[in-house]
Formats: C-alpha cells, structure tokens, sequence
C-alpha cells in the first residue's frame, strides 16, 4: 500500500468541519465531503460544509447513503485510500469499508473500549468519571470498536461543565486526526490499543432526562445539571407548576445538620444571588436558571423559604 494525502471526509459538526479545514492546510486534499442535517445543539451546520467544500475545490454530497455512483467514482478515480469522519449517524456497509486501505478514521470522544454509543460525555459527568479520552479509531461495521489509532485525555473535575469538555476536544481533534495519518504513513499496521465489540454502551439522552429528581443526593443532582447545560437543553425541575432550567448549579458543604422536604429551597443568599436547596443528601447551591426565555439569578423569581421545587 501506498500512502497519499489524498482523503474524502464524511460527517457532521464542528470536529470534522475544523479537521478539514486544519488537514487541508497540512497538505491534504479532500476530494469530497459527505454530510447530513445537523443536530440543534451543532454551530456548524450543511451549508457550512457546502462553503468549505466550494472553498477547498471538494464535491459536495448532502446524503444519508455511500451508495452513491458519483461519490464511488470519486473515490476510485483518485486512490483514495483513507477518510475522516465525525458524529455520522447512519450505517455504512462493509462494502464502502473495504474501499479504504487505510480505513475511515473516525472521532469518538468517551474513554474506549468503555463508552460506546451516544451522550458520552453527558454520561461520563452523570458516572463521575476523571477524564475522558478523544480517540481517532478506524471505523467498524459495529460502533466504536475500530482500532485506536490516536489519543488525548481531557480532564473532568467536580467542576467542569460539558461545554467545557466539548470546547477542550475541538481544539484537540484537528491534530490528532493529523497524528493519526501520519502514524498510519509511518506505519499502515499502527495500531495504539486494538478495538473490541465489548465494553460499556452508552444510549442516547433526551431533553426530559434532564428533569431533577431531588430524592437523588446533591452530587448527583450537580453532575446532572453540569452535563445537561450548554449546549443542550438543561436540566429542570418545576417551582409553582413553572418550568425552570438550571444552567448552573454546585454541592453547597453544609456546616449544620437540617431536616427538610427534599426539594425544598432552605434558604436564599441576597449577596451572591443564589439560593440552597434540599436534596435527599445534601445541599445544592443553584447558581444561575432561565425561567420563560430569560436567563437570570435564581433569586429574581425565588423570595421565600416556603417554596418547594418539584418533579412532574
């Protein structure tokens, strides 16, 4: 096998979009780029890869099959022995495998061979995971099992917020798709820990997941919000029969016993405009909510220590 720079990249977001663009000023050339509608929570959308496409002289395909005679031209025209790919959601036959020498090199962040699947990093927050690994695996027919080509640990403290994490891994993907080409030009049978079909899945999260059960004790309670905030919908509990958003909350260290209604808001601090609430163990200190569109304090809306969030 001979190794070119020659690559087609297939995917979404903004991992494989800043990929393109990085590899492209290393020398690579794209002769395709293949995407799909994005989800809400992506900033970069088709039309953005239609631009870049347009931009680096590649063909565009908006489409959810490989099977395309253009696309398939494309690749055995040019020798097109590897590809990049992020965040696709739909099946590729063993077929379009087999095309690549090199395999498609695909991003998965979550902490291989464990950590398969969807919602990675919200479900490595919710478990209290240390870190979280964005690897470059080579793309199997079963998901996430490839071969581990490339690899960088991002750190999750009791603080991170999955913005953070998320912000973390665009800034480290370019290079390490560019590690993982050149380890593979270096060496086709590289290979940084081999792949398996075992090991923990993860499922998909959906917005009402996010809702607060405030019999859960207050370190839970916390990695729910700081997993569910930015970019996604939030996590929320209900105050008079109104939905607030929690965008931004911390375990508050209690000084003193107390007994309370899980739930319950204990108290309401006018200084720092955040208010103490409940848990079944615990305390959380919410720091910021939206509330009908408008993000603000938690004390604009909350005045009383009468009051009570609820699950619905």
């Amino acid at each position: 096998m001979t190794f070119n720079n020659t690559l087609i990249a297939i995917g979404r977001s903004r991992y494989l979009f800043d990929g393109i663009k990085h590899l492209h000023s290393k020398g690579f050339i794209f002769k395709a780029i293949v995407t799909e509608e994005a989800y809400d929570e992506y900033d970069i959308k088709h039309e953005d890869f239609r631009s870049l496409a347009q931009e680096i002289g590649a063909a565009f395909f908006m489409t959810k099959s490989m099977n395309i005679p253009e696309l398939l031209s494309i690749i055995k025209t040019n020798n097109i022995k590897v590809g990049i790919s992020a965040n696709w959601k739909y099946t590729i036959q063993a077929g379009f495998l087999e095309m690549f020498d090199y395999g498609i090199l695909n991003f998965h962040l979550g902490n291989l061979p464990d950590y398969k699947g969807n919602a990675t990093v919200n479900w490595s927050i919710i478990n209290g995971e240390s870190s979280i690994n964005g690897n470059i695996h080579k793309m199997e027919l079963e998901v996430d099992t490839g071969d581990i080509i490339s690899r960088k640990k991002i750190p999750i403290s009791n603080d991170s917020y999955i913005s953070d994490i998320l912000k973390q891994a665009e800034k480290d993907v370019p290079y390490l798709y560019e590690e993982a080409l050149e380890k593979l030009r270096q060496d086709p049978t590289f290979c940084l820990e081999k792949g398996t079909i075992h090991g923990l899945r993860c499922y998909p999260r959906l917005p009402e997941d996010g809702q607060i059960n405030w019999l859960s004790d207050a370190v839970n309670i916390s990695r729910l919000v700081r997993a569910s905030s930015h970019p996604y919908k939030g996590a929320f509990s209900y105050l008079d029969g109104k939905k607030i958003i929690i965008w931004k909350a911390a375990v508050y260290p209690a000084v003193d016993k107390f007994l309370a209604v899980p739930g319950h808001i204990i108290r309401i601090n006018k200084s720092d405009n955040t208010i103490l609430v409940a848990c079944k163990e615990g305390i959380l200190e919410i720091q910021e909510i939206e509330f009908e569109g408008q993000v603000m304090s938690p004390t604009v809306i909350c005045k009383s220590i009468r009051e009570r969030f609820k699950f619905q």
